[in-house]
């Protein structure tokens, strides 16, 4: 693949932004502390659009644009430090030194991606690569984007974000808003920036009833034993009809309706219930054996006194865990697992959420809940052969991104390798289609299954 950086620049706030230290909640040292990265494809602007990609305008437009954005978003603009000189916490420093934009040259045209989410090693050379060995990470900036020129006229942007600020949501937030103003649009949703809401409360574990927060249930799928098992992806793609059968078959038994006085099923239950039975028969794991789900649910919307508005700008995820026997997974319907999925979710409220934060505020080091460390290297979670960890887009990607030459044909994660029983769930080319991509050793048998249905 032919690939020429012709610059990196560092772009920064437009006006003066407030500068100080932004503590970090317990959330957001969980999980990815390092970057994670989205692209979007665009077809050469047509000889009527304002923008001409021959010439650098799209870039500076987009440099202009950032700038601007980069005013109400400006964390984006700091960067990380560690906190007392340990490398326990980190701390956000926001003293707008800026968000980093890199222009490529590639020879490839956008037709030599295919259907493009299965097209992960050349994704790769698409996204920034950040260096983590050879850099501080007082030095790295938080947001990094990518603009790739084709041969053909076309172009991708990729846009990598620290986990560590924001979670998807917040990412997605983000990059609507500054399409929106790059567009000539005003902000329509300002980024909610007080993090004290997710901070732990000091709420007593034995206060939360029955939710089950322990330390040692959270952690249980760190199988140390087991190692860290990287897989290559495998990818199914699903039709807007094939997924309103699955939900037909999750909500109805022979016409019956099976969660009455409930909403029905959604595509993400659906969806993740169905991969979750057919990994299970893929493994070919026995009746008696234990398979867990670790999903993800956000908060927005579920916590009370106080609320934690849509647009809270941080990570605020928490995970879900769902065990259940593998002779009743199978043997019962589907609305069997979608059940367990929506019990489990509808635990996460105010006691589940701050029980939790208790937990992590209370630990010396957090690094038993990251997947990877400061430097990118793997550590975990090893989910084991037994289990899944499912993590959906279907609600967070803002689809038909315009920056002003025209909608994506294409947006989605950069997926090339992942743990063993990793399930990413995302929206296909706005048709109502989904792409499911599993991390998995029996790739065969899973596309065997998946079919059946």
């Amino acid at each position: 693949m032919g690939m020429k950086i012709v610059s990196r620049q560092i772009v920064k706030p437009a006006e003066p932004t407030w500068n100080g230290l932004l503590p970090l909640t317990e959330l957001d040292h969980v999980s990815v502390i390092t970057h994670s990265s989205n692209l979007h494809f665009y077809e050469k602007p047509t000889e009527q659009c304002w923008l001409n990609s021959s010439n650098n305008k799209i870039l500076n437009t987009l440099k202009e644009s950032l700038s601007r954005i980069l005013i109400p978003f400006y964390p984006l603009a700091g960067r990380l430090s560690w906190v007392g000189g340990g490398r326990q916490r980190l701390v956000l420093e926001c003293n707008a030194m800026g968000a980093e934009i890199i222009d490529v040259e590639s020879s490839m045209n956008i037709a030599d991606f295919g259907n493009f989410y299965s097209s992960g090693d050349k994704f790769k050379h698409l996204v920034p690569q950040i260096d983590y060995f050879g850099t501080q990470i007082q030095d790295i900036p938080l947001l990094v984007v990518q603009i790739t020129r084709f041969a053909c006229g076309g172009l991708s942007i990729g846009i990598s974000l620290s986990h560590m600020v924001v979670d998807g949501g917040s990412a997605f937030h983000f990059i609507d808003e500054w399409a929106r103003l790059t567009r000539g649009e005003p902000l329509k949703v300002a980024p909610f920036l007080d993090r004290r809401l997710l901070q732990a409360q000091d709420v007593s574990v034995s206060q939360t009833s029955d939710v089950v927060v322990d330390d040692e249930n959270y952690s249980s799928y760190f199988n140390k034993s087991e190692g860290v098992k990287l897989e290559t992806p495998t990818f199914i793609l699903l039709t807007k009809d094939k997924i309103q059968r699955l939900k037909e078959v999750a909500n109805y038994n022979g016409g019956e309706i099976m969660n009455e006085n409930e909403r029905p099923f959604s595509r993400f239950e659906v969806i993740t219930s169905h991969v979750w039975r057919c990994v299970c028969k893929a493994r070919e794991l026995k009746c008696d054996d234990i398979t867990s789900l670790f999903a993800l649910v956000n908060t927005r919307g579920r916590l009370a006194d106080p609320p934690l508005p849509s647009s809270y700008f941080g990570n605020a995820v928490v995970q879900v865990q769902i065990s259940n026997s593998v002779g009743d997974l199978l043997s019962n319907p589907l609305s069997y697992a979608c059940s367990k999925i929506r019990e489990a979710s509808q635990k996460v409220n105010n006691e589940y959420v701050f029980g939790f934060l208790d937990i992590l505020k209370n630990q010396e080091s957090l690094s038993m809940y990251q997947y990877t460390d400061d430097r990118g290297i793997l550590k975990g979670p090893a989910y084991g052969d037994h289990n899944i960890s499912a993590t959906s887009w279907l609600s967070l990607m803002a689809t038909g991104v315009d920056f002003g030459w025209g909608k994506e044909i294409y947006n989605g994660p950069p997926l090339v390798s992942g743990l063993n029983g990793e399930v990413m769930i995302f929206p296909y080319k706005n048709d109502g289609s989904v792409v499911v991509g599993v991390f998995l050793q029996h790739k065969e048998k899973f596309h065997e299954y998946m079919g059946l249905f």
